[in-house]
C-alpha cells in the first residue's frame, strides 16, 4: 500500500525527496543497494515501510519503450534478505520486458569487465603494486587492499539518439564521465567475507571525486578518510556496502609507472575496523607510506610530490551540511616500517603532531571543475605540517616486509612473479571456504 501511494516529480522539481524510483525515472539510470535501510529518510521516503516490513535488498531499473528513447516507468525489486549482486535478476527481468517489447538498460558480462593485462610493461607494473598491496595487508593486517584504474572509453548509442562516451560499468553511470573500475590484476583479501565487497566493487564504478579512491585521483595524490560509513550514496556509491561490512577508515595513492608513462593505479586500502584512535591512524598511515615509498622501482605519485621525511595527505570527513569537508595534513614517515604496531598506543615523539595555534587548509575539490581547489569559508590557506626533529638513526632489519609468521614467509627472496602466482591461489583457497557467508 505504501509503494501505491508513492508518487514523485517527473520533472524533477521536488529534488531531494524523490526517492529510489524517482531517481531512476529521472536519471534513466538503475540504482540497488544490499539494504534500503541503510538509506536515510531523505533518500528513501519509505523508510518506515521498509523497516516494518523488512524490506531489505532493493534494485530499480528504468524501463524504456521499443526505441530506447523515453522513459516510460520504473521497475522495482525488493526482498526480504540483504543482496549482494543483482547480475542474474537483471539479466531475467530484461529478457522479460523484450518479450513485450520493451526494455531496460543494457547489462554487460562482468567476465569481460575486468582491466585487461594487455602489455608487459603493465603486468610489469601491477605486479609491483600487488607486492606493496601483500606486504601492507600482511604487514598491518589490512581486511582488502585493491586497485582501480581508469576506464577505457568506448562509443554507444545513448537513450535519445547520437553517441556518447560509456565503458563497462554495470549501472551505466560513467557516460561522459572518466570513471575508475577494479582491477582484477592487483588487490589482496584478507579476511574471507571481502569477497563480497569487492563483488560489489566491480559492479559499482566511482567517477571523480567519489569516495576515497575518486578523491585521490582528482589531484593524482593521497587521500584518506576515518569514516567512510558517513558518505551520502552520490558521494560514495558503495557506502551501503562499507557498512554492511562494517569497513570505516580507508587510505587511496595515486601511482603512476616508468613502464606505462601516464597511466593511472589509485591503490586502495580499507584498514582494521578496529583501530579508531586517530594517533594510531595517523601513525599507520605514515606506515603504509613508507612501504610504499621503499617499495617503490618503476612507481612514483601521480603528482611528482616525492615521499621523503613526510607525506602530504587529503583527510576528508562528511560535513553536517551536504557534502564533504577537507583538509591537508602532513603525515610523518618513519625511517623503517618493517616492525608492526602494537595494540597500544604509539610513543609521544614518534606520533604526528598538529600545530593547534597554525591554522589549517581546508580544501574543497570539486568534480565538475576537474579538480579545482576552493578554500572553506574561515578557512586558511595553509598547511600544517607537523616539525619532524627526530634525527636519530633507525635500527634496520633484515629487508625481508613479511612477518615470519605470515603464510608469505616462505616467499621472501623470491621474484614478484612467484609472490603474484603465491598471492593468486591463496585468494582461491580464501574464495574456496567462503561458500556459505550470506547463504
Amino acid at each position: 500500500m505504501a509503494s501505491l501511494m508513492y508518487m514523485f516529480s517527473v520533472d524533477g522539481e521536488s529534488d531531494g525527496m524523490v526517492g529510489l524510483p524517482g531517481r531512476v525515472f529521472q536519471q534513466k539510470l538503475p540504482e540497488w543497494t544490499p539494504n534500503v535501510q541503510y538509506y536515510s529518510i531523505k533518500e528513501y521516503p519509505r523508510l518506515g515501510h521498509a523497516q516494518h516490513y523488512n524490506v531489505q535488498g532493493t534494485l530499480a531499473l528504468p524501463v524504456f519503450e521499443p526505441s530506447g528513447r523515453s522513459c516510460v516507468g520504473v521497475l522495482e525489486l525488493i526482498m526480504t534478505s540483504p543482496k549482494i549482486s543483482y547480475a542474474s535478476e537483471v539479466d531475467k527481468v530484461c529478457k522479460a520486458l523484450e518479450a513485450v517489447s520493451l526494455k531496460s538498460s543494457d547489462i554487460l558480462d562482468h567476465t569481460s569487465m575486468q582491466i585487461k593485462i594487455c602489455n608487459e610493461g603493465r603486468q610489469t607494473a601491477l605486479t609491483e603494486i600487488l607486492e606493496i598491496l601483500t606486504v601492507v595487508c600482511e604487514t598491518h593486517k589490512l581486511p582488502l587492499a585493491q586497485t582501480k584504474v581508469p576506464c577505457m572509453h568506448r562509443n554507444v548509442l545513448a537513450y535519445g539518439g547520437g553517441l556518447k562516451k560509456s565503458c563497462t560499468s554495470f549501472d551505466g553511470s560513467c557516460m561522459e564521465q572518466v570513471c575508475m573500475s577494479t582491477t582484477d590484476a592487483a588487490f589482496y583479501i584478507v579476511d574471507a567475507p571481502m569477497w563480497h565487497f569487492r563483488e560489489a566493487c566491480v559492479e559499482h564504478h566511482l567517477q571523480k571525486g567519489q569516495g576515497v579512491a575518486g578523491r585521490a585521483f582528482l589531484p593524482r595524490n593521497a587521500c584518506f578518510c576515518r569514516d567512510i560509513t558517513q558518505f551520502c550514496k552520490t558521494d560514495y556509491p558503495l557506502v551501503h556496502y562499507a557498512r554492511m561490512f562494517k569497513l570505516t577508515s580507508c587510505f587511496a595513492i595515486c601511482l603512476q609507472s616508468t613502464h606505462t608513462g601516464n597511466d593511472d593505479y589509485i591503490l586502495e586500502f580499507f584498514l582494521p575496523p578496529s583501530i579508531t584512535d586517530s594517533y594510531e591512524q595517523q601513525t599507520l598511515l605514515g606506515s603504509l607510506l613508507a612501504i610504499i615509498k621503499n617499495h617503490f622501482q618503476s612507481l612514483k605519485v601521480a603528482s611528482r610530490i616525492i615521499l621523503e621525511e613526510e607525506g602530504l595527505v587529503e583527510m576528508v570527513q562528511a560535513s553536517t551540511n551536504k557534502g564533504l569537508d577537507s583538509r591537508l595534513e602532513c603525515i610523518r614517515i618513519p625511517c623503517s616500517a618493517e616492525t608492526p604496531p602494537g595494540p597500544a598506543l604509539p610513543n609521544e615523539e614518534e606520533m604526528v603532531q598538529l600545530d593547534s595555534s597554525k591554522p589549517q587548509l581546508m580544501v574543497d575539490f570539486d568534480p565538475a571543475n576537474d579538480g579545482t581547489n576552493a578554500v572553506n569559508e574561515g578557512g586558511e590557506n595553509n598547511i600544517s605540517c607537523p616539525e619532524n626533529n627526530d634525527n636519530r638513526e633507525q635500527p634496520q632489519q633484515d629487508g625481508s616486509f613479511f612477518p615470519a609468521s605470515s603464510s608469505l614467509s616462505g616467499n621472501v627472496g623470491s621474484t614478484k612473479q612467484d609472490i603474484y602466482n603465491s598471492n593468486r591461489d591463496r585468494r582461491m583457497k580464501i574464495k574456496g571456504h567462503d561458500e556459505e557467508f550470506l547463504g
